[in-house]
């Protein structure tokens, strides 16, 4: 007996000069049909001439559509019994799967026998699925349902499937601790809850992942992590898929009434697709951070339970983000004032990014700060005087320009009420969590005297052509 892959879905099998083709159906087990192969070129050594003249005469019978079902059911029987067999006869002890000392009153525990059990159905399976995942020998749905039930009566007339049940339900309902508001949100907008993705992991479980279980390793944590990582998918493609911009803007506050809102939609179309521009930035860089895809996973699900609580906006987002963005986009500054703080969180974060790209190693000190975004109300007014005032005089005395202006007054109190605003500002970095250590006010204050006398000066218009083509190359 040999099997040959032909492609990644057929594979051909010769016993005894005997050639049967397999097509099989795109589903989990297509991609690891080497397991099942295998598995079964194992039997045959174990039983030699006797398993393949089985399967030989049973693969031939089945090929007539109309005789598969009876053929496939009256074999059964004699399937387990070579399946039983070869379980028996290897040396693995099942019982040391079962770490007692971890065992607890409410555990849900597994017995060597019923591990044994398990290991036996998805040998079993293993067997069948020459009809079951193949199109070219597949069976009606209602036969099938049939045949599954009857190789799988030993186990489902005890516990074992109700553990296996209990054992994912525990596992998924644990994510709704860590992830409550995401699971709220696809119960209120997919009317989908918890109780029912459970149920959809049990059948996936129990129709597609436990014919993959190997012989000589546990099919209880094998099933763990087929649970853990299928709702960390879950959850990142709804966090991916469901990023939409619904902060509400009123067109009259910001055009009037009497005014055409085309650009107002336009304005509001555009925010939205930076917003979602930023969110996938921001997946990338933590699924590259150098860390375990575990951890890589939770720190999403904690970046997204963080953005819920975001209540207020930076001092930096109205007096830097905005204005940049604004200058780029084309978009009213006044327009940009009417998102969320979590909308804002994320520009900021977004544009932090590109603004250190493009400048390299200046305005780094402020350009850093645009990772933060407040813990409490930012102060609305300050009394703060810039401390570098000379640095300020010689900075606007080379530049002699100020919007076209040659004027110091007007831009010291805007310094003085930037610099003011943020002085004291308690902040906590988006992506980690972590609060600021202490705001170097010196450093961000000379950073922010060069960058705003330069800006408004025009002298930054090449690097900030620069920002826009980021932009505009991420759209």
């Amino acid at each position: 007996m040999q099997f040959t892959k032909v492609s990644q879905k057929e594979w051909e099998l010769t016993i005894d000069r005997e050639r049967f083709i397999f097509n099989l159906v795109p589903c989990s087990v297509t991609n690891k049909f080497n397991l099942i192969t295998d598995f079964i070129e194992r039997l045959s050594v174990f039983h030699d001439n006797r398993f393949n003249d089985w399967l030989k005469n049973l693969l031939l019978e089945a090929s007539d559509e109309e005789k598969r079902p009876i053929v496939i059911i009256e074999n059964i029987n004699q399937l387990k019994e070579f399946v039983n067999e070869y379980i028996d006869s290897i040396d693995v002890d099942y019982n040391s799967f079962v770490d007692q000392s971890k065992v607890k009153k409410n555990s849900i525990l597994f017995e060597g026998f019923e591990i044994k059990a398990i290991i036996k159905l998805s040998s079993y399976l293993k067997i069948y699925s020459l009809f079951s995942n193949t199109d070219n020998n597949n069976v009606t749905p209602k036969i099938h349902k049939e045949i599954y039930n009857k190789i799988a009566e030993e186990i489902s007339s005890t516990d074992i499937v109700s553990k296996i049940f209990n054992v994912i339900k525990t596992k998924t309902f644990r994510y709704n601790m860590t992830d409550r508001f995401m699971w709220e949100y696809i119960k209120t907008i997919q009317c989908k809850d918890i109780g029912v993705h459970v149920v959809e992991i049990f059948n996936f479980i129990m129709n597609n992942i436990l014919i993959m279980c190997e012989e000589d390793k546990n099919p209880i944590t094998y099933f763990v992590g087929v649970v853990d990582e299928s709702v960390k998918w879950f959850l990142r493609s709804v966090y991916k898929g469901t990023i939409v911009y619904d902060d509400s803007i009123s067109t009259e506050d910001i055009h009037g009434s009497d005014r055409d809102n085309l650009k107002t939609y336009s304005f509001n179309d555009t925010l939205g697709r930076l917003k979602t521009v930023a969110f996938h930035k921001i997946y990338d860089q933590l699924e590259r951070a150098n860390i375990s895809l575990t951890d890589n996973d939770q720190y999403i699900i904690d970046f997204n339970n963080r953005l819920s609580t975001i209540e207020n906006i930076s001092p930096l987002c109205t007096c830097m983000v905005f204005p940049v963005l604004a200058k780029i986009t084309k978009i009213p500054y006044l327009h940009y004032k009417t998102i969320s703080p979590e909308h804002s969180a994320i520009l900021s974060y977004y544009l932090s990014a590109i603004l250190q790209k493009v400048f390299v190693t200046d305005y780094t000190n402020v350009f850093n700060m645009l990772e933060y975004y407040p813990l409490v109300a930012p102060s609305l007014s300050t009394t703060y005087k810039i401390k570098a005032i000379h640095q300020f005089l010689d900075i606007q005395n080379e530049t002699q320009n100020f919007m076209g202006f040659n004027t110091k007054d007007f831009p010291h109190k805007i310094l003085c009420h930037f610099v003011g605003r943020i002085s004291r500002l308690s902040s906590c970095h988006l992506l980690t969590g972590e609060k600021i250590p202490g705001i170097p006010l010196g450093k961000v204050e000379a950073d922010m005297i060069r960058f705003y006398t330069f800006y408004f000066s025009g002298k930054l218009d090449e690097k900030i052509n620069e920002v826009k083509q980021f932009i505009y190359s991420d759209f």
